[in-house]
Formats: C-alpha cells, structure tokens, sequence
C-alpha cells in the first residue's frame, strides 16, 4: 500500500447485489493452510513482525510505524490498530536504519508476514473494520517476498482492500452528498518505479452501507494469470494477465518482458496497516488531513489462507465466480524501445511531429479502460494523437527510458503543442504535466481553444516546473531525470486531438536573460573562430572577488572571434531566438595584457552569416580594470550595413579586438546578459510593413536603406549623374570576391504587395574583366530566404549594355515563388557572379517596390 504513485480510480457507483454462484464442492476444494483468529493476549510474532519508520511510505504520508502496543495490539480476539495524533521520531528511511531520522506528527502500526507467511497463489480472507475520517488510508494488501523481477513495482504488488477517507465527503459526482464509501481492489506492476503502471476497481456496499460502521471480509482469489476480489463473498472484479507484465534489466541492462503470469507467480506476503495522508488520502474528497478525527482504528477479526487443493501449484480449479464481475482491463505489455542516444538535445526536441519521436513511446495511466489513444488523419495537420477519456481518472503520457534530462530547457525553454478539441460537453479542463516518477510531478492547466479549432499552446518550463504537484504539494519534477517528458490529462470527459509536441527555446516574457554569470545559461555557450592561429578559451577565478568565475580569452592570432552562441541541433545549426523584447545587450570586460599600439575592440550580434549587426566599436576598457558595458540595441540594428534581424538572432554578443590586430591580447568576460526594461512600447521595431508603392532610392535613399558592400572589395557611392542627379555608384575595384547592393536596417515585409514589382534603373559603366560572368539580381531575406535572376531574366529581357541606362523590373511573385520570404526582404543585390566581379562599375536610380 505505501508505494510512490498516485492513486486513481474510476469514480462509477459500482454494486454487486447477487451473491456469489458457489458449489459445495468448490468451497470444499479450498484448504485453510495459515489463519490468525486473534485469540490470544498478544500479536503473535511468530506470524507477524512490525515494520519501524518515519519514512512516510514514499508518498508523503504523515504517521511513524511503532511496535508499540499504543499502536497494535491484541484484545478480545480482534487485532486493533491505531492511528494516533502525536509527535514520534524514527528512522526516515523504509529499512529503519537508525544513521537518518524524521520527525512526523502521526503515529501508527504495519503488520506484515514476511518469511513468517508467504504464497504463491491461494484464497485470503480478512474480516476487518475500518477507520474513517479526512486522512485516513487503511489498506490490507501484499508485496514479493523476492523481488524476483526487481524493485517496486516490477515484482507486483496485490491490493486486497484499500480505502482513503471513509466519511467525508465523498469527490464522486454520483455520490449525491452522499460521505465517502468506497473501497478498492487493485494491482500495481510493470516495471521499477518510476516506470511502474496500476489498475483496479471501486466497489460499494449494497444499501449504502459503510465500511467503517461494520466489520466485512475482503478477500481475492489468486490463480495462475488471473485475479479475483471480493468483499462479503460477493465478486465484484477480475483481472487477468493480459492486462498485466513485468519488464526487468538484464545484466547487461537490456530491457526484457518477463514470462507467462509474471509478476504475479511468485511469493507475496500479506500486510495490514494505517497510513495518515499522503498522496492519495491527502490529495482527494475533503483534501489534507482532519487531526480532530484522530485517533483512529481499523480492527481485524480474523486473517485466513487457504490452498486450491484441486491444483497448489497454480491454484486453479477452485474459482468462485460472478458472471458480471468487472472485467478490469488493466494495461497492456508495452513493447521495449531502445534507447536513443542524445534524446532531448536541444535546440528543438521535437516529440510528436506527425509521429511519435524514436526512442520514445506512449502510454496511459488507464485503471478502468477511460482512455483511449489512436492515431488519426486530420486534414489541416497530418497524422495526429487523438485521446478519447470518458471518466474523470486516466491520463496519456510519452515515455522515455532510460530517464532524460531537459536541464538545458528548464530556464529558457518552452513545451509548445496544438491541440484541438472534438467534444467537450462535460465541460473538462486540460491539465499538462512533466513526471519524474510520481510523486516528482509538476503540473498546470491550460487554456483550450473552442471547439473544433486548433490552437497552439506555449508553456515556459521553467514555470511549469515551478508550479509543483497539486496533488501531491511540496513535490517538483526533476527536470535532470524525465520519465514522462510530457503528460496530458482532463479532469472529465474530454475527446482532443495533439500534434507538434515539442520543447524549444524561447525568450519570451523575459525580463533579463542571462547568458553567462559564473555559469553558462543554457542555450547559451561560448565558442570562436580562428581563421589562423590559435585562441585559448578558460573558465577561470578572478582576482576580482566581485566577478566569481569569468571566460578567459588568449589571442594567439590577428584573426579571430570569440562568440556567445545558442545550442547547436543535430543539424548543425544554433537555435534562433527573437530577442526584440530587450533594450541592450549587457557585458563586463577586462583587459589583462594588450600591447597593440591601436587597441580598437568591436562587438556584434548575428543572425546566421551574412545576418548581423556588422562590426560595432567601442571603447577600450583600461587594462587591468573592469569596465561595464550596456549597449542599446536598436543602436546595433541600426548601424550603418547592419542586416540584424531581432526575430532570429543566434549570438547575441560577439566580442573581440579589431580583426588583424589582435595577437598577444588576454582579456575576461563576464556578466553576459541581456536587459530589457518591461515595456515593450519602446522596443525597436522588428520590420517596415510596406502596403503600397515604396521607393527605395529617388535622388537619395529612403530612411533606413543604404549601399552595401558584403567584402570590402566594392567602393559604394552616390554622384552625380549629368542627366539624373544623384544616383547610386557600385564600383568593383578589388581582386577578392564581394556582393553589392542595398540594405535595409530593418527588414521589410512585402506581403502586402505580392503581386507587384521591383522595378529599378541601371547603367553599366564597364563590364567585368571577366567577359564570361553573368549579371545577377538577388533579393535576401533577413532569415536567410532568397531569390536569384540573371539581369537578362528580367520581365523586359533586356541584356545590360554599357553606357546606356536600362530599365529592369521583377515580378514579386515570382521571386516568393522562389523561395524569397516576403517578409523579411533585407537585401537587394546586383553584382557579376563571385570571384569574377573586379572591374565591373555600374549605376542604379529609381531603385522602387511598385504597388500596381
């Protein structure tokens, strides 16, 4: 009974009013091998041996177990245990060793048989009366002797009676007002926990009666593959082995599914005990624990086993059956799934996505066959998960095993899905939960959309883990040992679908993010380029004892970055974040050596080459001291040939001495972090909406475009044209390969005018020394998009002559057709092809994005 898992059960008003359909001879076939009456003076230790702890039963339960007659104790043929309100301190662990203690307000007694009684298979009879009151949790019950098949609950464990709260008043909306009366049989196995599953059934007593105002017998039959409970002889449920298993390690830590009726066909051992609060008991009716109730007493009549003499061996032949038993379905084998290798790494971990992530599986916590889970076609999504529940108990939850960790998501992450509802007449709330192994849960209600529609859903784990289990309070999820990443479940009748389950990284709704501070900040990380040389990267102490622990940064070269970076992925790219909620990009800098007779550093922030803020000076810090750093960034996004586009921004800081001056530099880094002040009304803005014809150049560039030089290796200019007035000069003079054309400090959505045009006038001055290279036109998009066009491929098809001005216009169609984002245009570049650019000189006027 004290296991770690949360209890849950069918909430149905199930009574069995026909007795049960038993033969003489079948009664006969039963022969009683071990029986206590309670006759004597005294607990018979021979039969039975106290449990001592404080451990609390790994469900938070509130009472120490004695071997104090205060707690158990034999009179007038009946055991009689209490469960008393008072202070006791013991072992806080469930071997009762004495080395750690615990303080608990509530005492009690455990019974148990073992090696004094143990079975495999056979009849068990208790009559008993039980406790009532908000708290109470009695429970007769068994666990393996051996523990062949593992740890709890991979052995089993069998749930004669068990019963919370007797009195109060009742959770179950059919009750009525009617006070709690239930009582429950049940059966837990699987695998070790937290990898354990459970399932069973409620049952009532005919004419409402109660189970604590009278003394009843519960009982279950066991045979090989198939168990039986009954209360007064009456049976009310079954369960067979197909709706159980056990699955173990092997000795090379293979997962492997044990055979035929396992767990359940080994010895087991009979336990009879009290439990105050805890998971279950604390968590349902009246909720907590009422102390003004206490103390509290279950009394036990009589304890009898009897032995199928028809077959011992697997105790069958003697089966005392009601047709209209529940049939509980229990849960089937899952199938074992191999571990994967890196499972969760960021930057995205993308669970669901049409289907089920490898490595992965998924199940449901399912006692009374409530939940059902299938894949299904949806017109808008693909393939999706769609859950059924039509009870108020069940959950669908995807598994991992071994246990991950999400450690790099718990500050900066978020769990985002879609979900759609398909009926919802109960009118059921959706709660989502992240299991490290009940009770390491947390959990937190979402919002749900109407029904019918899809929604995506955006939670920050770093709340979600804050927010604890509500069932089970003081209990986290532990981010660093994940069972269950992601855990759904209604709190009624509910039919949803999901798809898109994933984890990512965002940094929305917060107010500093911090990249590096003694620690690196996941996703966040340090890293360089060396073009030549080497640079020496450190973690080291400062001498400052107010900075901790910084990066240490040695140049060995004249070429070279050093950068804080977002996670790479598996596919070898960082993670893009939109950091346009922030104001600055905040550092510390400490120069230890730096003897260059120029000593000019910069800074930057990117977005994927060629997307960036451009190099961006600032002043030197005097060496030896450290110097504070708070850099605005609308200063960075609108810095002369700065294509940054706040919505996908990689490296939000790169710091080093001006590129080609650089050898012999030692410098400290600390502090990273960026700042915003709460108000988004004052946030640069992320884009230009353009919804009608907008010039780009016209006698002079509009505010916020400019000529742009990717390389250094094109003199850029506005002259004077005789005929024109100033029009934009691009002249090809250097060897090295360069890119030309105009950019825009913000990016520039373009959607609006889809089906209008660019349109721009050009002269070729001279043509490139390479007679052979093409003319090309390309359009850039600030997330990398793009769409490229000879000259000649333009609407007048016109080849480029020299000396002559020519008209030129593209589609904008035609270029989103080709993979440009017309969202984010950035660049408009013209330019011979690469590396064959040098000698070429052209002009470009009436630069324009037409409208009509």
């Amino acid at each position: 009974m004290t296991v770690p898992v949360r209890f849950e059960f069918a909430r149905g008003n199930i009574t069995f009013d026909a007795q049960l359909q038993q033969d003489s001879e079948q009664e006969n076939n039963w022969v009683m091998v071990w029986q206590d009456e309670f006759d004597g003076d005294e607990i018979d230790s021979s039969k039975w041996s106290f449990e001592e702890n404080c451990w609390g039963g790994g469900n938070g339960e509130q009472q120490c177990y004695t071997n104090r007659e205060d707690n158990a104790y034999v009179d007038n043929g009946v055991l009689t245990i209490i469960a008393k309100k008072e202070t006791f301190i013991g072992p806080d662990n469930p071997d009762g060793n004495t080395d750690s203690l615990a303080t608990l307000p509530y005492t009690s007694a455990r019974l148990r048989t073992i090696n004094k009684g143990d079975w495999t298979y056979g009849r068990f009879e208790i009559k008993a009366k039980l406790p009532s009151g908000q708290g109470t949790w009695p429970a007769i019950w068994m666990l393996p002797t051996d523990y062949v098949y593992g740890p709890w609950a991979a052995s089993g464990e069998i749930d004669i009676m068990e019963a919370v709260n007797l009195k109060a008043a009742s959770d179950d909306p059919t009750a009525n007002g009617a006070p709690e009366d239930r009582t429950y049989g049940t059966l837990h196995f699987g695998r070790i926990w937290p990898g354990n599953v459970s399932s069973g059934a409620p049952y009532r007593l005919p004419d409402n009666a109660n189970p604590a105002d009278g003394f009843h017998e519960y009982a279950i039959e066991w045979e090989d593959g198939e168990i039986r409970w009954y209360v007064d002889d009456v049976h009310f449920a079954t369960q067979t082995q197909e709706g159980w298993y056990a699955q173990y390690q092997d000795e090379n830590g293979q997962w492997q599914t044990a055979q035929g009726s396992a767990p359940f066909n080994e010895r087991f051992h009979l336990l009879l005990n009290v439990a105050v609060g805890g998971a279950w008991a604390g968590n349902t009716n009246e909720t907590g624990i009422d102390d003004t109730v206490f103390p509290q007493t279950m009394e036990v009549d009589y304890v009898r086993v009897y032995e199928c003499s028809v077959n011992p061996s697997t105790g069958e032949g003697c089966a005392s059956i009601n047709p209209d038993a529940t049939q509980v379905p229990g849960v089937p084998t899952p199938e074992i799934i191999d571990p994967v290798e890196n499972l969760g790494a960021g930057p995205v971990f993308n669970i669901y996505l049409n289907s089920l992530l490898e490595g992965m599986s998924i199940g449901s916590y399912n006692p009374n066959g409530s939940v059902a889970i299938e894949t299904v076609e949806d017109g808008e999504h693909g393939n999706v998960l769609q859950i059924t529940q039509t009870g108020d108990t069940g959950n669908m939850y995807v598994n991992t095993d071994p246990a991950i960790s999400l450690t790099h998501f718990a500050e900066y992450g978020e769990l985002v899905f879609d979900v759609r509802v398909i009926n919802n007449d109960a009118d059921s709330s959706l709660l989502v939960k992240m299991d490290s192994g009940w009770p390491a849960v947390s959990d937190t209600t979402v919002p749900l959309p109407a029904v019918g529609e899809w929604q995506e859903i955006h939670i920050s784990v770093a709340d979600l883990l804050a927010q604890g289990n509500r069932f089970a309070p003081g209990n986290f999820a532990n981010v660093d040992a994940l069972v269950n990443p992601f855990v759904v479940e209604t709190t009624g009748p509910m039919t949803y679908a999901l798809d898109n389950i994933r984890f990512q990284y965002s940094l929305d709704g917060v107010a500093t993010a911090v990249i590096f501070d003694d620690v690196d900040h996941p996703p966040f990380g340090i890293n360089k380029y060396v073009a030549s040389g080497t640079v020496d990267i450190e973690q080291v102490v400062s001498s400052d004892g107010d900075h901790g622990e910084v990066k240490q940064v040695t140049f060995n070269t004249n070429e070279s970055v050093v950068y804080f970076q977002t996670q790479v992925g598996t596919d070898n790219q960082p993670a893009k974040l939109d950091v346009s909620n922030f104001d600055t990009i905040d550092f510390d800098l400490l120069v230890l050596n730096d003897d260059r007779a120029e000593r000019t550093f910069n800074v930057k922030m990117e977005c994927g080459n060629p997307c960036g803020s451009g190099d961006f000076p600032i002043e030197a810090p005097a060496i030896g001291e450290w110097k504070h750093y708070s850099i605005p960034i609308a200063d960075l996004v609108t810095h002369p040939g700065s294509s940054l586009d706040l919505t996908q921004v990689d490296t939000p800081l790169v710091v080093f001495p001006a590129w080609g001056n650089q050898q012999g530099v030692v410098m400290q880094i600390d502090n990273v972090k960026l700042v915003g002040d709460g108000d988004d009304s004052n946030n640069t803005p992320i884009n230009v909406t353009v919804s009608d014809t907008f010039p780009i150049f016209d006698d002079g560039f509009t505010e916020g475009w400019s000529l742009w030089d990717c390389c250094a290796n094109a003199a850029i200019s506005v002259v004077q044209d005789a005929e024109r007035g100033p029009v934009a000069n691009v002249d090809f003079f250097g060897p090295a390969p360069t890119v030309s054309g105009l950019s825009a400090t913000l990016p520039h959505d373009l959607t609006a005018v889809f089906e209008g045009t660019l349109e721009f006038d050009m002269k070729l001055v001279s043509p490139s020394n390479d007679p052979g290279a093409l003319l090309l036109m390309k359009v850039e998009g600030a997330d990398g998009s793009f769409a490229q066009l000879e000259l000649v491929q333009s609407n007048e098809g016109a080849q480029p002559q020299v000396g002559q001005w020519q008209h030129f216009t593209y589609d904008l169609s035609t270029l989103a057709n080709m993979g440009l984002n017309l969202e984010k245009v950035k660049l408009v570049l013209i330019f011979p092809e690469w590396d064959r650019a040098q000698g070429a000189v052209y002009q470009l006027d009436n630069i324009i994005v037409n409208a009509d």
